[in-house]
């Protein structure tokens, strides 16, 4: 048996852990808030953020438009959007972002967002989607050997298909991140990734800097599972797009039921 206590112990079981959510900030912190698709596949035909702009205490909305760099987060195949452009293909999938003073005031400015959707045929299950061709890569193969010729005369073939159940990761700490302006084109960055660099890699993409502009600090996690080594990437690119259109620290910490929502 290994009497050793974890590194973190004291202070997890204490309460005096700091989380991203924890960090003390000035007076200047704002409220960032993700504003997303309710249609599993649409196109957008048209929106207007004016009157959200107007409300009191908002300091920016912006769509895809206000993308100082490359619209785009993927980190592997660069497939996933920052921002919807043309069109949305999940419920979601995130079009416009907020800050403001309060959480009430963004609240108010994503009732005041006018979004015209035109609904397209939606693809909800595999096989449909094998049937449309309509696949997130190639089809992949692992064979070794004369795999035709050695099936044939295999004295057992098993064949079959095997459907399992979707399922999400449910970390305590929901996705969160904390942007902070430095000098210059410099952010300080406090997110809650399992990928602190890719992290870093997409920010300074998104925000078309270098990457020794943006500094990505993860002190702790309250959870991941895997559930923050891509998806930790979304809310910290969505929050360096405001901390870089209002010049203020914004931090955005997911509702549960949008974080299940948005991330994958």
């Amino acid at each position: 048996m290994n009497n050793t206590p974890h590194e973190s112990a004291a202070l997890h079981v204490t309460g005096e852990a700091v989380y991203v959510d924890d960090i003390p900030v000035n007076d200047q912190l704002l409220v960032g808030r993700v504003v997303y698709s309710p249609h599993a596949h649409a196109k957008i035909t048209s929106f207007d953020l004016a009157d959200a702009k107007r409300v009191p205490g908002v300091q920016a909305v912006l769509s895809n438009k206000e993308i100082p760099g490359r619209n785009q987060m993927g980190p592997v195949a660069k497939d996933e959007l920052c921002l919807a452009e043309n069109e949305v293909t999940c419920v979601g999938q995130v079009m416009f972002l907020i800050a403001a003073e309060t959480e009430e005031q963004c609240l108010e400015a994503e009732r005041r967002i006018k979004v015209s959707f035109e609904p397209l045929d939606a693809v909800l299950t595999i096989e449909k989607a094998i049937q449309k061709n309509s696949l997130l890569g190639p089809p992949a193969t692992i064979e070794r050997g004369e795999v035709d010729k050695t099936l044939k005369s295999a004295p057992h073939v098993i064949k079959g298909v095997l459907h399992t159940g979707a399922q999400e990761h449910w970390y305590l700490e929901s996705q969160v991140c904390l942007c902070i302006p430095g000098e210059g084109k410099e952010m300080l960055v406090y997110s809650s990734t399992q990928h602190p660099s890719e992290t870093q890699a997409l920010i300074a993409e998104l925000l078309g800097v270098g990457k020794n502009e943006v500094q990505v600090e993860v002190r702790r996690m309250g959870g991941a599972f895997g559930g923050k080594e891509t998806q930790g990437n979304h809310v910290a690119c969505w929050t360096a797009l405001l901390c870089h259109a209002t010049r203020r620290p914004v931090k955005i910490r997911l509702f549960r039921d949008d974080d299940m929502k948005i991330t994958g």
